[in-house]
């Protein structure tokens, strides 16, 4: 299958497409997972693709909103975000998310004991490139906690690509699956102008 975007030297792959198609068709055995999926999936959308997760990664990250929850996990985090009014029109917001840990997590030992705490409050910080784009910090955080240099990555939820961003900046390589081309034309100028 070929990428939509790709830079060789870096090792970086954007694939167009639907991540449980993709996914089996990728030669390569990831480090690690990290996907922020649609909140709405059903139960059976889930387990499909959560096993799929499991063949393509040492060890999966996955986010997901309190309500609907992934399947149940080795460990949990949780990402308390800022308190908003929006969506609370005849019902409560939500302001915490649950982060799901699953599988052969590596972890990085030369990181601080405080950056293992389960409860992150990292805030979106500066100009967003997806409605439900996570912050670049907590992306960061968990990256450096569960790998090393030159570690692999895989998000099959791609959005607007913060993931690869980060797993870039950071010395990590990585692919991303994403079914909206606009926001895969989106990461691929993002990588672009942070590889130029």
């Amino acid at each position: 299958m070929e990428p939509y975007w790709e830079n060789k030297e870096h090792r970086l792959a954007i694939y167009h497409g639907n991540c449980v198609e993709v996914m089996p068709q990728l030669e390569h055995k990831f480090d690690l997972c990290l996907t922020d999926p649609p909140y709405d999936l059903s139960e059976e959308g889930k387990h499909g693709i959560h096993n799929k997760l499991l063949e393509v990664a040492e060890g999966s990250i996955v986010f997901s909103p309190p309500e609907n929850q992934w399947l149940p996990a080795d460990q949990y985090g949780f990402w308390v975000k800022p308190i908003s009014t929006k969506n609370t029109s005849r019902r409560y917001s939500r302001f915490v998310e649950m982060i799901f840990f699953y599988g052969n997590l590596g972890w990085n030992t030369d990181r601080h004991w405080s950056q293992y705490t389960n409860v992150f409050t990292d805030l979106v910080d500066g100009e967003t490139n997806h409605p439900y784009e996570k912050p670049t910090s907590l992306i960061r955080r968990l990256i450096l906690n569960h790998t090393n240099a030159g570690d692999s990555i895989i998000d099959p939820f791609l959005g607007g690509g913060t993931i690869l961003f980060e797993a870039h900046r950071i010395g990590r390589c990585g692919v991303g699956i994403e079914t909206s081309e606009e926001y895969c034309h989106l990461a691929a100028e993002r990588l672009d102008e942070e590889i130029e």
